[in-house]
């Protein structure tokens, strides 16, 4: 990609005005949408999978991502990549036209650490430039705008990682309390203070009899 280009994207994007094709999943009506976030996952713990399709056009996802298929409606349905066969349908988008193509062939790929996702509401789904219709909700290796990490994503790690360690403050200060009880006062142990005591000590309620 060029550095041009790039530029271009981030800046389309940062100013909320990036949009990609995406299909209405009620009607299969096919519009433009705004991209609200771009998301970087780790997915090194992951089985990607290579879809092929009939068309000619593949892409590399997690087994739980999500493609589509044709609903027995108007609109179209999510289908797991890892819930695929050879030969089920998948909606692709074929000069602005939604249409679909069979699987050719599934195959195993290499672990990538990294993969991207686009966040698109409402319709929840973006076609890819090759004509795919993939769901946005989960990680796909298909595509990767070299965006940098989205303040959404940023700010989720972030309040995540900060609550771990409010609790890992919280459990610290509790051992040290109860550790503290349990120290001997007076040459008797005391085991608990917050019910009945359980044995003779400066804090239990025999003492004050």
């Amino acid at each position: 990609m060029l550095d041009e280009t790039r530029s271009a994207l981030r800046s389309a994007f940062l100013a909320g005005q990036l949009q990609v094709a995406t299909v209405d999943p009620l009607t299969g009506i096919l519009k433009r949408a705004p991209v609200s976030a771009v998301l970087q996952h780790r997915t090194s713990h992951k089985t990607l999978i290579h879809v092929l399709l009939s068309n000619g056009a593949f892409v590399a996802c997690t087994i739980d991502h999500s493609l589509f298929q044709p609903s027995k409606g108007e609109g179209v349905i999510p289908v797991l990549a890892g819930a695929l066969q050879v030969g089920s349908p998948v909606v692709v988008v074929d000069v602005n036209r939604v249409a679909t193509a069979q699987v050719v062939s599934l195959s195993e790929c290499p672990v990538e650490e990294y993969t991207y996702d686009l966040s698109v509401p409402l319709t929840e789904n973006f076609v890819l430039t090759n004509g795919i219709l993939a769901h946005n909700s989960y990680s796909i290796g298909g595509v990767s705008l070299d965006i940098e990490k989205s303040s959404k994503y940023e700010s989720l790690k972030q309040n995540a990682e900060s609550q771990f360690d409010k609790a890992t403050e919280a459990k610290a200060r509790t051992v040290k309390f109860i550790r503290g009880l349990q120290q001997p006062r007076f040459g008797m142990g005391i085991r608990s203070s917050f019910g009945p005591a359980l044995s003779r000590g400066i804090l239990s309620p025999r003492s004050f009899v």
